[in-house]
């Protein structure tokens, strides 16, 4: 599997050794006045502070947001109206914002990756997960206050816009095999699991595939979304016979338009979520991505979404057939705990 690239077209860089290796590169929006160890990490959209004890909340709204009417805000993020000297306070850099983080830690979000699957507690192969071990993750799900939400939510998560529960999770499904309506779909509408299948257009409608139909019905129920992973499943990176000229670019536009164009006109639904094959992608697909609207594209690399995460380079977490239930409970971790001592 290619890189996920990691360079400035990333639209949310973030740097900084104690939240996923975040702060310090993000563009600077405010100026600071401050000894630099007092910030212990920094984005675009927050800046984590350790106290000193001369700090109010109105104090560090004036330093860091120019303004200390602001520090209720600061107040809220940080879950304390007086700070005490070496507390980590939360401050907000942009109003009205909504980041799940606090001075523990941050929410994060798995998105759970299925392929196929099999009838009973049959697995033909490693893509293939049985009827009995997901209707058992499923009910795990279920028995331990995990809410399942739709790929959708993750907009407004993503940018602050709407808080998301606790322990949410989204399921999604690759590729489109007829698997996901006989078996995955029965057991999703049971529990009341919504869920997102990316379907590649080249795939549609041949020997193991989903129908139109079968879709149509799915998506008629209101449990399952159907999104696009590609027109062909070629990687949607730069292929070693190929250079980085107009064919690529070619090349990129139709596996991202074709299967667009042809969801929307058979299913009615609007396409604005993206699964790289492969997991695979480049700067030039995320530019396509972006000038056509996408609001999420979701990779193969493992881990779980942050509020601050990018929107097209969302993780998720590929369930096999030899996955234990003990390896489905690490999929599902919702929170990272910070250490800023």
């Amino acid at each position: 599997m290619a890189a996920l690239p990691v360079g400035g077209f990333v639209r949310r860089a973030v740097c900084a050794a104690t939240l996923l290796a975040l702060a310090g590169c993000a563009t600077e929006q405010i100026q600071v006045e401050r000894p630099r160890d007092t910030i212990v990490a920094r984005t675009d959209d927050f800046v984590l502070v350790r106290a000193s004890a001369t700090d109010t909340v109105q104090s560090l709204a004036k330093t860091y947001l120019n303004d200390e009417r602001l520090a209720p805000a600061v107040a809220a993020a940080s879950r304390v109206e007086k700070p005490t000297p070496g507390q980590i306070m939360v401050i907000p850099l942009k109003a009205g914002t909504q980041w799940a983080i606090d001075p523990d830690g941050y929410q994060v979000v798995p998105i759970l990756c299925y392929h196929q699957f099999g009838a009973g507690s049959r697995a033909r192969n490693k893509m293939e997960v049985s009827q009995n071990a997901f209707e058992q993750q499923m009910a795990y799900l279920k028995e331990n206050g995990y809410q399942v939400v739709r790929l959708a939510d993750m907009d407004d998560f993503l940018n602050g816009r709407k808080a998301l529960p606790p322990k949410a999770v989204v399921i999604t499904i690759d590729d489109g095999y007829r698997s996901s309506y006989e078996v995955a779909y029965p057991i999703l509408r049971k529990y009341g699991f919504p869920a997102t299948i990316y379907v590649y257009s080249d795939f549609t409608g041949t020997g193991m595939a989903l129908t139109w139909d079968q879709m149509k019905e799915m998506r008629d129920s209101g449990v399952i979304d159907i999104q696009s992973h590609s027109k062909t499943h070629t990687s949607m990176a730069l292929l070693p016979n190929e250079s980085a000229g107009t064919a690529y670019q070619e090349r990129v536009a139709r596996e991202v338009s074709v299967p667009e164009t042809a969801i929307e006109a058979k299913l009615g639904a609007k396409v604005r979520h993206f699964a790289y094959p492969y997991g695979d992608t480049s700067p030039t697909v995320l530019s396509v991505l972006a000038e056509r609207g996408y609001v999420t594209a979701a990779t193969v690399q493992r881990g779980a979404n942050p509020a601050f995460a990018d929107p097209l380079l969302l993780r998720r977490d590929m369930v096999y057939s030899d996955d234990t239930l003990a390896d489905f409970k690490k999929y599902v971790t919702v929170r990272v705990t910070l250490d800023l001592r």
